[in-house]
Formats: structure tokens, C-alpha cells, sequence
């Protein structure tokens, strides 16, 4: 058996993925299992004990880039639960099973976003303010559609510190002709008067309901919770985490503290030496969130554990489920 290597297209969009390039969690994990597909394409190898090597040492590589990313854990984990059902397949045949898999998570995606805008639109009354907080193609769909159903709709974008999401999800909102403003996160406060509801994404929902999403998400949620404003957070059941219900923690990324305070810049203020943190997620408590909002339909945080038990049954403790073992 040859040695494996990480093909240049997965080295890509992992380091797209890390550096925040691609924003969002869904198209992350869209991007993810594409350049698996298309490495595994190009992958030539003698037997399919070795194609399913690949599809791990890819996957993990993958992973890396965004272990936070529980829609792109939850996919990698079934592609490798699909090769190893197949293990005794020739490595065309596998190929061509994989191509149909990742085709199917293609298509599933796109159907639960289109489920989600329409029951997430909903949720939007005629004229409403809205206060987001980040990039989330999910939230941006759900407000799309609200305002193609002529709802006079208004937004404030927090601008999302440290890699500024907000912004872009600022540009992009604007190409809806409506009117759109951008703070800085510690305003929030200072605005949740103005506000109707808060409309969020996520990167992963625990079985307790708890968000894990950008941080700064607990703070706007706790400033609506006592303010009294709604607070929905949109996310397909794919980012709902099954490690959650026996207790495995979804893990918080950091960021590089040169994009919080360059070393330049420490030594010109005398700070050289300190300790800088930048965590990229924070977790909100389900008792800050109204609803989630689902391709299945609204539920309160609370049923979340309902979700994830219909959705994968009890998950075993095991190699399938600690995806750093594979």
C-alpha cells in the first residue's frame, strides 16, 4: 500500500475553512464534502482497504479545519459509515456509492434550507426589525424570502468581532433593497428597544438546546431574554449534535490572537507578553431562545433531545462517535 497524502483540493478548503475564507457553517461543510468527492475522483489506489483509509485521513483533515462544525462532523462521519459498508465492495463500485451519498447530503441540504426559509419567514410579522448577529446563509434565506413576500422588513447587523462576519452579512443583506444597519457587538443593548425579534444561526445545537454560534451570540440572546424580545435560531437538524446526549462537550475553537492584536501593535502599546484569547463560539443557554427553527417544523430548545433521538437513536460511546479516533 502506497502512503496516503492530503491531496492539494482538500489542503484548500481545509485552510479556506480554517481561515474563515468560507463563512458559514452549511457551506462549509457544502465545500467540505465536495473536495472530499473530488479528491477521491482523482484518487488512484489498489483495493478498497486503502480507498477507505483515504476517506478517513481526508475526513480528519476536514474535521480539523472546524471541529465546531457539527453539520460537517455529522456528514464526514456518515460518508465513513457508508465506506465501511461497503468495505467488501471492489474501489469503483465504492466510488461510485460515495458519489451518491454526497450527491444525496447535496440535495438534502438544499431542501431543508428551502423548508427552514418557508417555516422561518413565517415566524416574520408584516413589519418587523431585526436584529442578527454574524454571517448565517440561513438566516440570510429566511429574511430573503420574507421580504419577497412583500413584509417590510428592516435589519441590525452586528458587525461580528473578530473576523467581522457581520459585515458581509451586512453587503448581502443590502442587495435586498432594505434597510440595514451595522453596530459594533457592544451596542446591543443600546438597541434591543428597537428591536422586534432576534433572528440567529448556529454552528451546533446540544441535546439540551443549548447554541453553540459566534461568540457574542450568548450576549445578544441574554440582552433580548431581558428585554423581553423574542429570540429564534434557525439551523437544519443536521448541525444538532449526537455526541451531546452522553454528555461529550462540543468543542470551542480559538482564533490566532494576531487578528485581535497584531505583535506589531503589542509592542507599540507595551503589551508584549500578554495573553491574548479569542474563542470563535460561545454557547447560549436554551432558556435565552424562544424557538429553533427546523426543516421539521418550530420547537422550543427543549426538544431538542426528542430530535436527536429520532433523528440518530441513543449514540454509543465508540469510535464512530469520537471522531478524533478515526
Amino acid at each position: 500500500m502506497v502512503a496516503l497524502r492530503i491531496p492539494k483540493v482538500i489542503e484548500k478548503v481545509a485552510e479556506e475553512i480554517r481561515t474563515r475564507k468560507i463563512h458559514g457553517s452549511t457551506l462549509a461543510a457544502i465545500r467540505a464534502i465536495e473536495a472530499l468527492l473530488t479528491a477521491l475522483k482523482e484518487l488512484k489506489v489498489e483495493g478498497t482497504d486503502e480507498l477507505i483509509e483515504a476517506v478517513k485521513l481526508y475526513s480528519r483533515a476536514l474535521f480539523k479545519a472546524r471541529p465546531t462544525n457539527i453539520m460537517l462532523i455529522n456528514f464526514l462521519r456518515h460518508i465513513i459509515r457508508t465506506a465501511e459498508q461497503f468495505r467488501n465492495t471492489d474501489p469503483d463500485e465504492l466510488k461510485l456509492t460515495l458519489k451518491h451519498e454526497i450527491s444525496r447530503l447535496h440535495i438534502k441540504v438544499e431542501e431543508s434550507l428551502e423548508r427552514i426559509k418557508l417555516i422561518g419567514s413565517r415566524r416574520i410579522p408584516e413589519k418587523a426589525v431585526i436584529l442578527t448577529h454574524s454571517m448565517s446563509n440561513t438566516v440570510y434565506s429566511i429574511i430573503s424570502r420574507a421580504v419577497d413576500e412583500g413584509k417590510d422588513v428592516s435589519v441590525i447587523v452586528t458587525e461580528s468581532r473578530p473576523d467581522f462576519e457581520g459585515r458581509l452579512m451586512a453587503s448581502k443583506l443590502l442587495r435586498l433593497n432594505i434597510p440595514v444597519t451595522l453596530t459594533i457587538d457592544s451596542a446591543v443593548r443600546y438597541f434591543i428597544k428597537d428591536i422586534d425579534l432576534v433572528l440567529l444561526g448556529a454552528e451546533a445545537v446540544a441535546a439540551n438546546g443549548a447554541v453553540v454560534n459566534k461568540v457574542g451570540t450568548s450576549l445578544v440572546a441574554l440582552a433580548a431574554y431581558e428585554a423581553r424580545v423574542r429570540v429564534y435560531v434557525a439551523a437544519g437538524t443536521y448541525k444538532f449534535s449526537p455526541e451531546t446526549m452522553i454528555g461529550m462537550p462540543i468543542r470551542i475553537e480559538y482564533r490566532d490572537p494576531e487578528v485581535v492584536l497584531p505583535e506589531h501593535e503589542r509592542k507599540a502599546y507595551g503589551l508584549e507578553g500578554i495573553d491574548i484569547r479569542t474563542p470563535i463560539y460561545d454557547v447560549t443557554p436554551p432558556d435565552y431562545i424562544d424557538l429553533l427553527i427546523t426543516e421539521r417544523g418550530v420547537f422550543p430548545p427543549q426538544a431538542a433531545i426528542i430530535i436527536l433521538r429520532e433523528s440518530y437513536g441513543w449514540p454509543q460511546i465508540g469510535i464512530e462517535m469520537a471522531f478524533e479516533d478515526l
